[in-house]
């Protein structure tokens, strides 16, 4: 049950800095990429530090060609 809980915990974390962060991008940029996107892990590791990098200014929007 320990293994559980520590698994769902880290997935419960991750996705509520996701939202966080998706919400910030949104209220600067509107939405400029695919949600599809989200449902990939690999590419959803990616997006989230592009998000990271355009909220901190070091880069614009996400975009899907971003993402491909």
């Amino acid at each position: 049950m320990t293994i559980f809980y520590a698994i769902w915990r880290a997935f419960v974390e991750d996705e509520t800095v996701l939202i966080m962060l998706v919400q910030q991008y949104a209220a600067k940029y509107g939405i400029t990429f695919s949600s599809k996107y989200l449902d990939d892990p690999n590419i959803k590791i990616k997006l989230i530090s592009l998000i990271q990098e355009s909220l901190a200014g070091k880069r614009g929007p996400v975009t899907d060609d971003d993402l491909i």
